[in-house]
């Protein structure tokens, strides 16, 4: 067990708040990509819902790496 300077129950709120400000943020910068050549016309709803899954996907992965850099830095000091 290591001892750790922050309460533990501080990563896990910052998990969850960085969760949602990350997809946020990367469901805007997404919206600049242009699928429509990919999809059909009137595929509206398809190319959001891509949106949406790769932005969880991203944002979940973002917030792991960033929060288990802190958690791994927490545990040198």
């Amino acid at each position: 067990m290591f001892l750790s300077v922050f309460d533990p129950r501080i990563f896990v709120i910052s998990r969850i708040i960085l969760f949602f400000v990350a997809v946020v943020f990367i469901f805007r910068a997404m919206q600049a990509i242009d699928f429509s050549k990919i999809f059909r016309k009137n595929s509206g709803e398809q190319i959001r819902f891509l949106y949406m899954v790769i932005a969880i996907i991203l944002g979940y992965l973002f917030v792991d790496a960033i929060v288990s850099i802190l958690v791994y830095v927490d545990s040198l000091l």
